[in-house]
């Protein structure tokens, strides 16, 4: 089964920075799909998860600067939930590696978990911006 991993302008918050890392996250996301899909080597597709791992723990930083330098009054809901994704990314992952799960899995909850921070909190901040300075 493959999901269908493309930028859609649902994704958009409204800022251009953090719009540009939303499209390279979900890009790397569907690197992993890709590797997925034509069976590459598990080794191969550890350093694809570790690179999403990677660009996740940059582009939440990068978020919570911007909310910081904002004022965002909802920063220490949305940094916890930052936190709580990476560990539930770093157990995906671990699973992965030891398999207990297959990379499709990893896949799907990546990808739901893009879409769905994205669509709402992401957003909910997007909307915050809109009146302020950046």
């Amino acid at each position: 089964m493959a999901i269908d991993i493309r930028w859609d302008k649902r994704f958009e918050v409204g800022h251009l920075r953090i719009d540009h890392e939303h499209q390279v996250f979900l890009d790397l996301i569907r690197s992993v799909s890709l590797a997925s899909e034509a069976e590459e080597p598990k080794a191969w597709c550890m350093r694809l998860l570790n690179e999403v791992r990677k660009y996740a723990d940059f582009h939440f930083f990068s978020e919570e600067n911007i909310m910081l330098r904002n004022g965002y009054p909802d920063y220490p809901e949305h940094q916890q939930k930052h936190t709580e994704l990476l560990t539930l990314l770093d157990d995906r992952i671990h699973a992965y590696a030891i398999d207990r799960i297959n990379l499709e899995a990893v896949v799907v909850f990546m990808f739901d978990w893009f879409a769905m921070h994205t669509t709402k909190l992401d957003k909910k901040f997007g909307k915050y911006l809109d009146g302020h300075n950046e």
